[in-house]
Order: structure tokens, then C-alpha cells, then sequence
């Protein structure tokens, strides 16, 4: 690995919520090169200057919205033109940190948090295209490691997209009531997005070989939207609550982080709290995305 002062950072999806965080983070670390969004993937060939002299790569770009051809397009064959490059034209010691999603495994309803080695059994075509990058990663002799995000929220994210968080900070902002399906107990393991960027800087840096596992980053907490909601009115008290029909029984589930704990020393430092806070306090300035 070069030394910090000379490295050269390439990021992929550094225009999105969890790139844009992640670059501005990343930048006293050595010299940040980002992969321009572009309407189709790049060849080979773009792909060379990208990857040229690159000692380490963050791949975050993907596709979470739109076609199943278009997801797994963007998922599963942008991240084996990514390697295929960094083969051809790359350092050999270059190495790759791959943003993965809890949507990997087979999300059943249980009060048991989800492990690293819980079964890989993805229902959905996202999880799927994750998955199966994951797997492209694992066979390419790069060096690398992989994150597994929980449901990662903050300033910047966007509502009615990614994140039931920004959605609802969002219309409380906006003065709207807030939406809930049936009974609001459906929860999801929430992670604000500063711990999340701080976990990729610990994993990639200082000069940290790459441990060639996955890991799990989460808060270890089931979250519900009723406490969502309570989280919100804290700081918004005149919200109103809008209860539509429904079970309101998407499955509920929180990830086991304790491996990444354990080896990086890291734990989530934002409260639900503090980062409903924070997205609000991002809604308030006129902020959609």
C-alpha cells in the first residue's frame, strides 16, 4: 500500500448519499478520483484512466431503483466491468471496498439479529444483484472487503426513495402528516450516515490490509416506525400521525455488527436521536435530496 500522503482513492457512486458523505471524508487520506455518473456503464476503455495508478477503490455505485434488467445491469455487471479494469489496467495491489446491503440474506421476521454467516438467501432482485457482486469480488483475486449496510440514513438522503427516515423527516418539515401503514410496528436497524462513512475510513485506512471478509454494519437495534415517529416529535411537536389500512407487516429485522466491532474497534456514535436531528435540521433548510 502506498503511503498516505501519496494514495490515490478511486470512488465509485461518489455523486450519491453515501458517496458524497464518504469522498469529503476520504480526501485527507490521499488524492480522490471520482468516477463520473454516466447514462450507460463505461467501457474498458473509459475505465482505464479511472483505474490507472488507483491503490485503492470504494465501490458504492448502484442501481436501487428502477427495472430488474436495469438493477442487475447496474449491480452486477457495472461492478464486473469495474474488475475486469482494474485487472487490465490496474495496479496489482490495488485493492476494493464493495458497499453491500443487508439485503443479502433471507430477511425473516425474528428477534434474532442477523449474523454474517446467516443464510445468503436474497428475496428480492436488488438483494440479488448484491449478492451476486459480492460473489464477483470474492473470485477476482483482488484483495477486498465488503460492508453490508443496514438502512442508512442522515442529511442528504432522499425521501420517498431510500429511506423511511428522510421520508419522514421530510413531510414533517414540510408540515405533512406523517404516513404509517397499520400499526406502525414494522421496524428496520437504522445506521446514521457518519458512522457508516467512518466504518469505510477504518476498514481502507491507515494502511490496513484487506481483510478479504464481510461484515455487517448496523446499530444491532430494531427500530419501529412508531418509534420513528416519537424520535421525530421530540423535535416537531405539532406533527400529525396518519394511519392507512393495512397490516403494515414487511418483515422486520436488525444486523449483527459485532464482527466489525470487535475488529475495528467501531461503534455507531449517533443516536436515533441525535441523527433525526440532524435529517431534520437538513429538511428544514429546503433540502429534497
Amino acid at each position: 500500500m502506498a503511503k498516505p500522503e501519496s494514495i490515490r482513492i478511486g470512488v465509485t457512486g461518489a455523486s450519491g448519499f453515501i458517496g458524497s458523505h464518504l469522498t469529503a471524508a476520504l480526501r485527507k487520506y490521499g488524492k480522490v478520483i471520482v468516477l463520473p455518473r454516466g447514462k450507460s456503464l463505461p467501457s474498458l476503455q473509459q475505465l482505464k484512466s479511472f483505474v490507472s495508478g488507483t491503490d485503492l477503490f470504494f465501490h458504492l455505485a448502484g442501481v436501487n431503483r428502477g427495472t430488474d434488467e436495469e438493477i442487475l445491469t447496474g449491480n452486477i455487471t457495472g461492478t464486473l466491468r469495474l474488475l475486469e479494469a482494474i485487472k487490465k489496467y490496474g495496479k496489482p495491489s490495488a485493492g476494493i471496498l464493495f458497499a453491500s446491503s443487508s439485503q443479502v440474506y433471507r430477511l425473516k421476521k425474528s428477534n434474532v439479529a442477523i449474523t454474517e454467516s446467516s443464510a445468503l438467501q436474497p428475496e428480492s432482485v436488488y438483494g440479488i444483484s448484491k449478492k451476486s457482486a459480492e460473489d464477483l469480488i470474492r473470485i477476482s483475486g483482488i484483495p477486498f472487503t465488503i460492508l453490508r449496510l443496514a438502512n442508512v440514513y442522515g442529511p442528504g438522503c432522499r425521501p420517498n426513495y431510500n429511506s423511511v427516515v428522510a421520508t419522514l423527516c421530510h413531510r414533517a418539515k414540510k408540515r405533512l402528516p406523517l404516513q404509517i401503514t397499520g400499526e406502525g410496528k414494522q421496524g428496520r436497524d437504522f445506521i446514521y450516515i457518519d458512522d457508516v462513512v467512518r466504518a469505510f475510513v477504518l476498514a481502507g485506512f491507515p494502511g490496513k490490509s484487506l481483510s478479504g471478509k464481510a461484515y455487517n454494519i448496523s446499530s444491532g437495534r430494531l427500530t419501529s416506525l412508531v418509534k420513528t415517529v416519537e424520535a421525530i416529535k421530540r423535535f416537531e411537536k405539532n406533527v400529525k400521525l396518519e394511519f392507512n389500512p393495512g397490516q403494515g407487516n414487511e418483515v422486520s429485522y436488525c444486523c449483527d455488527s459485532s464482527r466489525f466491532r470487535k475488529e475495528y474497534g467501531w461503534n455507531p456514535r449517533v443516536s436515533l436521536s441525535q441523527g433525526v436531528e440532524q435529517t431534520l435540521k437538513f429538511f428544514a433548510r429546503g433540502k429534497t435530496k
